[in-house]
């Protein structure tokens, strides 16, 4: 159960990301998602203190929110997020993106169909959408939006590509914000010990442990991100590497 892991160990895999994952599996990861990040991301601190008020600034020039999560998985952090601003009063438009096409199908089964999607002008509508695409397909479309976000994303790629990806996510956003895993022992015992067994009939028990033992230390990101990132701690165990656009 316990152990230090003083080095990255970034080749393991996944065993969601195989291709010949259990289906049945591999959506039940995508159900446990919801009440697992709801419990241990701290995207409702992130919303809180970076991105409402980024939304009520743009909600303030008469503009639609835009969001763009990259590696959106099964849909769980877009569908926060998007009810969070519905809540307060923030039009919005949030497309989830994954260029796994299963975890698409399955977020436009299940949380697509639980948002709003309403035409407020002419040129974009307020909702949440679906799309299997990747960043580099975006920016062939000149695509551009107010925020790029992703959960759980940085520890799934590998080292030479890291900064081509966060290159691009600047490219697609005025602020990007990767929230990530922290890579600590402690957080690995903690893991292994007390995990609720519940969670044990899909892939979340042994590719959460995996994950950690995949992710970075503060010192690891802020080595390998480009110029003008910002790397920080969020309690507990996570990092945020955070990008605004100077212009």
């Amino acid at each position: 159960m316990f152990s230090l892991l003083r080095q990255r160990q970034a080749d393991l895999v996944e065993r969601m990301d195989a291709e010949d994952a259990d289906p049945n599996q591999l959506e039940q990861t995508y159900a446990d998602f919801y009440v697992l990040n709801r419990l241990i991301s701290q995207w409702n601190r992130v919303y809180t203190k970076y991105i409402r008020p980024q939304a009520e600034e743009t909600q303030r020039q008469g503009r639609v929110f835009t969001i763009i999560d990259v590696g959106c998985g099964g849909g769980d952090i877009a569908f926060f997020l998007y009810n969070w601003l519905k809540k307060d009063g923030i039009n919005a438009h949030i497309t989830g993106v994954d260029i796994d096409d299963r975890a698409i199908a399955w977020a436009k089964a299940n949380r697509i169909m639980l948002a709003d999607s309403e035409q407020i002008n002419q040129h974009i509508s307020t909702g949440l959408f679906f799309e299997c695409v990747s960043t580099t397909d975006l920016l062939r479309r000149n695509r551009r939006v107010d925020l790029v976000i992703n959960n759980h994303v940085l520890h799934h790629i590998h080292l030479e590509k890291i900064n081509h990806f966060l290159n691009e996510c600047a490219a697609l956003g005025t602020r990007v914000i990767c929230n990530d895993l922290e890579r600590s022992s402690l957080a690995y015992t903690l893991f292994s010990v007390c995990f609720p067994l519940r969670y044990r009939s899909s892939f979340i028990y042994e590719d959460g442990r995996i994950s950690l033992k995949k992710s970075f230390r503060k010192d690891e990101l802020k080595a390998l991100s480009p110029t003008g990132w910002k790397v920080q701690k969020l309690f507990p165990f996570r990092l945020l590497l955070t990008h605004e656009a100077t212009s």
